[in-house]
């Protein structure tokens, strides 16, 4: 467990709720109810972890989404994995409301995230990913 995981080594003042499923913190919260919630053992990327642990941390981050909800009185939650600063697999939960824009074309608009992707995907590199997940997962 690395000493600079803010996960692994949370600080009292930092520390929401941590159970069997995961630990919740807040760390540099954009708004009241943005938190995040990291997997139960440190590991960077979802595809690192065992299915229980993903479903773990999904619970968690379902009961934790319902209180941001009840408390702050937003319309939903956006649910993000970004993972560049923090190196422990985790979700942003942030709390959207309904006089807010939708977070959608910030990411998928024409200035968004998106702009720094190709025009268009390659159709064969989709259809070879698409086919090769219908067989992975009908299995």
């Amino acid at each position: 467990m690395p000493t600079h995981c803010i996960f692994c080594n949370t600080q009292d003042d930092a520390l929401i709720y941590r159970d069997e499923d995961g630990i919740v913190v807040v760390d540099d919260p954009v708004r009241p109810g943005h938190v995040l919630v990291g997997a139960r053992v440190h590991s960077e990327n979802l595809t690192d972890l065992t299915a229980q642990d993903a479903a773990g941390l999904m619970r968690l981050a379902n009961r934790v989404g319902k209180r941001i909800i009840a408390l702050t009185g937003a319309q939903k939650l956006y649910v993000t994995a970004i993972g560049d600063k923090d190196k422990h697999f985790h979700v942003h939960l942030l709390p959207k409301f309904v006089d807010e824009p939708n977070l959608g074309p910030h990411i998928f608009g024409p200035a968004g995230w998106i702009s720094f992707l190709p025009s268009a995907p390659n159709v064969n590199d989709l259809h070879k990913i698409n086919d090769g997940l219908r067989k992975a997962l009908t299995i």
